[in-house]
């Protein structure tokens, strides 16, 4: 009999336990994230009350802030419309400009022949960033409406969240400078016939931050709690462009390497372009 006693207070613990960290989960979200929840979370607050009254009020409260399509949390002091319609659009643009306008724009360099080649780069990344740059002041601009539950102030006081608009002002910041790069890259080369400190800064702050804005983008989708159809989009679009960006950038380096080692073809136009032949 006692024995049975101590089971049932020992089963009666867990499941208090059990029950305690699944309300927790669902307040602070699916992903760890203090203002975005799981998919059904308009309902968490009746499903995880101990009581049919403070299942009753949660309802209320979901009802009265409005179907946030189990996205920002019920009972928001902040508008959660805007602030949905917002983040749709800073993903979408940061996602195009990221993962398919700056590597496709890298590519355009090293497959189109002759001088039509830097038109073509530089006019398609000029594109990329004018669309990353109205993503960022958009993502900004989520930053300030967003705030956090609990009294945890706004995203950038935030640790679980902060990382991913901290990675994009980084990014940002070093993508604005690269047509400056760029720009003296090509000036000096056209001058020099050869690479210069201002070409490598070029090529290595053009390879490094896109690869990391788009890691960022992949970490945006994970915090905003985004289907798996929409994860898995966008990793293979970004993949796919990284990989086919990456061989382009060896193909050049080798037919770079090739024009060094043998000279030019012989009654062919010695038209330099970033370290290739105009074949």
């Amino acid at each position: 009999m006692k024995k049975n006693l101590i089971i049932n207070m020992e089963t009666k613990q867990l499941l208090a336990l059990l029950l305690a960290a699944n309300v927790r989960a669902q307040q602070y979200g699916g992903y760890g994230n203090p203002y975005v929840s799981g998919s059904g979370s308009g309902s968490s607050g009746s499903s995880s009350s101990g009581s049919s009254s403070s299942g009753s009020s949660s309802s209320d409260s979901s009802s009265s802030s409005g179907n946030f399509n189990g996205n920002f949390q019920a009972g928001a002091s902040f508008d959660v419309n805007e602030a949905m319609r917002v983040r749709a659009i800073h993903g979408i643009l940061a996602a195009v400009a990221m993962a398919v306008l700056f590597p496709g724009g890298s590519i355009l360099m090293r497959i189109i022949p002759g001088r039509f080649a830097i038109w073509a780069h530089g006019l398609a990344q000029i594109a990329a960033l004018s669309i990353f740059i109205a993503g960022v002041a958009l993502g900004l601009q989520l930053v300030r409406i967003v705030r956090i539950p609990n009294g945890n102030g706004d995203m950038w006081s935030d640790p679980s969240v902060n990382y991913h608009p901290i990675i994009g002002i980084v990014v940002f910041v070093c993508l604005l400078i690269q047509p400056i790069l760029g720009f003296i890259h090509h000036a000096k080369f056209k001058e020099l016939q050869r690479r210069q400190i201002w070409s490598y800064l070029h090529l290595f702050n053009g390879r490094i931050f896109i690869t990391l804005g788009i890691a960022n983008g992949g970490l945006g989708l994970w915090m905003a709690g985004a289907s798996k159809k929409t994860k898995t989009a966008y990793v293979a679009v970004a993949a796919v462009m990284w990989a086919l960006w990456m061989l382009s950038a060896v193909w050049g380096e080798w037919r770079r390497w090739k024009v060094n080692r043998i000279g030019y073809p012989r009654n062919r136009n010695k038209f330099v372009y970033d370290g290739d032949v105009a074949f």
